[in-house]
């Protein structure tokens, strides 16, 4: 009973991590947040004379363990875990400050970055994506595949309409689908429109970064108007 308990552990933890991003910043942003929420919500729950010291330390322990980890050594943080009987509610403030000056440089790191590797769709375009992306999902049901890929290949494709119907589409949201077309279909896809049909929506994406990229003249200036001022002599015309 005990082994299968710390086998059920292992395999939660390990469940736990598996949707890291590969990007060690991006990761750090999202176990940063996990832990401070598992944190404010262990204290909202804790009972009136227990010691917070515990769940704030368990924070900063897990906050340095990621850092060290995906070995973000611009992290100006604590290189080690104070003790329980050392950590109050301004410990954990204190602390908690540094963190945030740290995320909010990666915050608007990975904005700009976003920037560079997503594109702006206005209405037309984003009306014309979701008619191309239904015609190449009635082909992926039409095809003749084992469900497994079926439903792998329908997934990264409601990834993309997701994505599409935020403020900017990013470019690997595309790439997904034509990786898992291309790995999935295999000489199938060449007996198919599919292929058409994706090259179309790369027009699409490639049409909206020159628009975007295109440099936005400013408008003219509106030229200025004489103002008439009434004199004596305007009351002397008789029309």
């Amino acid at each position: 009973m005990i082994f299968d308990g710390l086998v059920q552990k292992a395999l939660l933890m390990e469940y736990k991590y598996l949707d890291l991003p590969a990007d060690p910043e991006e990761a750090f942003l999202m176990l940063e947040d996990r832990y401070r929420r598992e944190c404010e919500d262990a204290v909202s729950k804790a009972h009136e004379n227990e010691n917070l010291g515990i769940y704030y330390t368990d924070y900063i322990a897990q906050v340095l363990g990621a850092a060290e980890e995906l070995e973000l050594v611009e992290a100006a943080f604590d290189k080690e875990t104070p003790a329980i009987q050392d950590v109050d509610f301004h410990t954990y403030q204190n602390f908690s400050k540094r963190v945030k000056h740290y995320t909010t440089r990666l915050e608007i790191r990975h904005g700009r970055r976003l920037q560079g590797y997503s594109v702006r769709f206005d209405a037309a375009a984003k009306s014309k994506l979701h008619h191309l992306l239904g015609q190449v999902r009635d082909l992926f049901l039409k095809l003749e595949l084992e469900e497994r890929k079926r439903e792998s290949l329908l997934a990264k494709l409601h990834d993309l309409e997701n994505e599409i119907d935020r403020s900017r589409t990013r470019y690997d949201a595309y790439a997904a689908l034509a990786i898992e077309t291309a790995e999935a279909t295999g000489e199938i896809i060449e007996r198919s429109k599919i292929l058409d049909l994706l090259d179309a929506v790369a027009r699409v994406f490639g049409i909206a970064k020159k628009k975007e990229d295109k440099p936005q003249l400013p408008a003219p200036p509106k030229p200025k108007q004489i103002e008439h001022k009434r004199s004596e002599m305007d009351d002397d015309i008789p029309f």
